[in-house]
């Protein structure tokens, strides 16, 4: 006799489950914080951007196609 299984059940026992990590509201906050100041740049073109208004959320800027990397300053670099 074959037992009867709904698409969730099936669904939970391909995919087991993953432990969740257990952030607060800070952590999130500060991973989510856009900070003034920041920069980043093209790494195609040259082109810099730097981020005049900051805030809580999630930025992704492109350039030519590609994402651009944000720009960190050198040990030993002036400000």
């Amino acid at each position: 006799m074959v037992a009867s299984c709904d698409k969730e059940s099936l669904a939970m026992a391909k995919y087991p489950e993953q432990p969740v990590p257990e952030w607060d509201l800070s952590e999130w906050e500060e991973a989510l914080t856009i900070h003034v100041g920041t920069a980043y740049a093209c790494r195609a073109c040259g082109n810099l951007v730097m981020v005049t208004r900051g805030g809580v959320g999630v930025m992704e800027l492109t350039c030519c196609g590609q994402a651009m990397e944000q720009v960190h300053l050198e040990k030993g670099g002036s400000k």
